[in-house]
């Protein structure tokens, strides 16, 4: 028996480390050859960026994959990412995020240790390029999948990931950065009543991006994206407990407790 909590903890151990080792802020890596793509595996022949596309596109390089340790997943671009024709624009180009690869979905991530994978849940949630998902490559927004599954292997701070296509394979290097999602000491919001009933108000300090409402398992129970500064919400469907609050702008998030009576 004392084997066998022996090699419980061990593999609860590994897998910690693990899920720690996907946890943070990544961006696409400043340098050539970050993003290549060809007909095999290690073959880059198709294209590569160059020194010059980070510098051309420094509004995609700067774009942020952010694994939260809670399982939701982000993708944080700023006023401008890097736009290709297949999202409606007259030519590749930095302009405002399109819908719904914009990050204002809700999302959230797993990792398969043994299978070598990172999975994305949520429509518009991506890593590298939002064009490239699983057997394919969109040419519409409204195309974007459900869920994406990408074969990683990880080096020192650097995540590496070969995804099939189809007729090839895309290759993209992510790098950790240290501009991880930082909870906020200082109260972001207010709710008032709290314990409630029926109906509360949430008051925020400024604008936020995104607030989202979980019962007391982290489960999801609603999202409200780019909500009024104050917010009026109905919660006669809820059931007695402990909520959390969580208003979420830019890199930064703050949380709350709500108690449902």
């Amino acid at each position: 028996m004392k084997r066998l909590y022996t090699v419980l903890f061990l593999l609860i151990f590994v897998s910690t480390l693990s899920y720690a080792q996907v946890e943070g802020s990544w961006v696409v890596a400043p340098e050539a050859a970050a993003l290549a793509v060809g007909p095999e595996l290690g073959d880059f022949s198709w294209w590569s960026n160059t020194d010059d596309d980070v510098n051309i596109r420094a509004c995609f390089f700067d774009d942020q994959f952010v694994f939260n340790e809670d399982g939701t997943f982000q993708n944080i671009m700023g006023d401008e990412t890097w736009l290709e024709a297949w999202q409606g624009v007259a030519q590749d180009e930095c302009g405002v995020p399109v819908a719904p690869h914009d990050g204002t979905n809700a999302a959230s991530w797993s990792y398969d240790e043994g299978a070598g994978t990172l999975s994305l849940e949520g429509v518009g949630a991506y890593l590298g390029l939002p064009k490239v998902i699983n057997g394919a490559e969109i040419s519409n927004p409204a195309d974007a999948p459900g869920s994406i599954s990408y074969p990683v292997t990880f080096e020192d701070d650097r995540m590496i990931i070969d995804i099939n296509f189809g007729a090839g394979y895309w290759h993209f290097v992510l790098q950790k950065t240290t501009s991880d999602v930082q909870d906020i000491v200082e109260n972001q919001m207010s709710i008032s009543p709290n314990p409630a009933y029926d109906e509360i108000i949430v008051r925020f300090e400024q604008s936020v991006d995104r607030l989202i409402i979980r019962d007391v398992m982290g489960s999801m129970v609603q999202i409200i994206n780019s909500p009024k500064t104050i917010e009026v919400i109905d919660i006669s469907d809820f059931t007695s407990g402990l909520y959390l609050l969580e208003s979420q702008f830019g890199t930064q998030r703050s949380i709350e407790k709500l108690i449902v009576k």
